[in-house]
């Protein structure tokens, strides 16, 4: 077993830093996933709260999260670094090493399924027609379709390490690396095909998509069929689903913000070029935090993949009876409502809030059954 000099103390401050931003993204990331676990098997049909899952939206955000989870392992191994005050060969370092890769790859893909999903979805029209007979169909085929697009990715991902490691060794593939352990300086062509390259791409076709979106739903663009043209109107976009849909802009916006400064400081020293270790700590706790800011997003911007009143985001069922009686015994009639926000998807897409479909059967029902009810969406 070989190992490195050693490390000054404020580089092992740095290390220590590393390994408690990793658990503090690590902590948020189980304790949304434990929390989500729980909900769907402790919350029973006809429950005043539901859960559930849309379709492959909700699928791609949860391997998100998974893979998020995997990248935060990789940096709370450094914490033996830290102890040891230097990287040393070893099962420890491989082991480093391929969690290292393997959250590279499969974090840049799995951002990047994300946008050609919501791409596809919003300017596309990519889902097909949900009606109320079909609904059910529809969520399920959605959620096969996702469940078999992730098991796809990491079986690549999985792939691409292995043939690596087939190749090379690898215990010769993985090793010290500056503060870590990671492919090897004498691997520098796995460094960049096989790992850096995965998020550089994702990361330019990030900012293409997203400007595509953010035109689209401002009204420059316009689609049709899979044509884009510019209108000669222009029409802002303004439903519930599309201002939902700002809210996916972060995500990519994130993932930049992690992976461009880490990029520039990993080209810098690619190139021998002197890098301060405060700004190789920085970036890599800046990137280390992408689990924790996309626990957050999520939380925000995927509210019917958690616990949630029957009540819709879209409004709320406020009952107020009024002054005279309730019930007038001569006309045998129905009590007096005078004001109901009741909770109707009014634009009736198909891509709703959560990801998943929207159904219209509660409101034919409620008109039908209360005809002095009336309905005010709150968008």
């Amino acid at each position: 077993m070989s190992s490195a000099a050693q490390f000054t103390f404020s580089e092992r401050e740095g290390l220590v830093l590393l390994a408690q931003t990793s658990a503090l993204s690590a902590s948020a990331i189980i304790g949304l996933l434990s929390y989500i676990t729980y909900s769907a098997v402790t919350i029973r049909r006809g429950a005043r709260r539901r859960w559930k899952i849309g379709g492959t939206a909700e699928v791609l955000f949860l391997n998100q999260l998974a893979a998020d989870l995997v990248q935060v392992i990789g940096g709370l191994m450094n914490i033996k670094w830290a102890v040891d005050g230097t990287v040393s060969t070893g099962s420890f370092c491989v082991a480093q090493g391929v969690f290292k890769h393997a959250s590279h790859v499969v974090t840049a893909l799995s951002t990047l399924a994300i946008a050609f999903y919501t791409l596809y979805v919003l300017c596309f029209s990519g889902d097909p027609q949900v009606t109320d007979e079909n609904e059910d169909d529809e969520r399920r085929k959605s959620l096969r379709r996702g469940l078999i697009f992730v098991a796809c990715l990491w079986a690549a991902v999985g792939l691409l390490v292995a043939i690596n490691i087939s190749a090379d060794g690898a215990y010769h593939l993985y090793g010290p690396a500056g503060y870590w352990c990671w492919i090897v300086s004498t691997h520098p062509v796995q460094r960049i095909v096989a790992d850096y390259l995965f998020m550089w791409i994702t990361a330019g076709i990030n900012i293409v998509i997203y400007s595509i979106l953010f035109l689209y739903i401002k009204g420059y663009i316009a689609t049709k069929g899979w044509r884009i043209y510019r209108p000669n109107v222009r029409k802002e976009i303004s439903d519930l689903a599309s201002k939902r849909a700002y809210g996916l802009l972060y995500y990519p916006a994130v993932y930049i913000i992690g992976v461009l400064p880490l990029s520039i400081v990993r080209y810098r020293t690619f190139a021998h070029h002197y890098i301060p270790s405060d700004a190789i700590i920085f970036v890599d706790i800046v990137y280390l935090a992408n689990g924790l800011f996309n626990v957050i997003l999520f939380s925000i911007t995927r509210p019917f993949l958690l616990p949630h009143d029957l009540q819709s985001p879209h409004g709320s069922l406020e009952v107020q009876p009024s002054e005279g009686p309730i019930h007038d015994a001569a006309s045998n009639g129905p009590p007096s409502i005078t004001h109901c926000n009741v909770p109707i998807d009014c634009n009736r897409k198909s891509f709703n809030s959560s990801g998943g479909y929207t159904s219209g059967a509660e409101e034919h029902e409620i008109r039908e059954k209360t005809p002095s009810i009336h309905a005010q969406c709150d968008l």
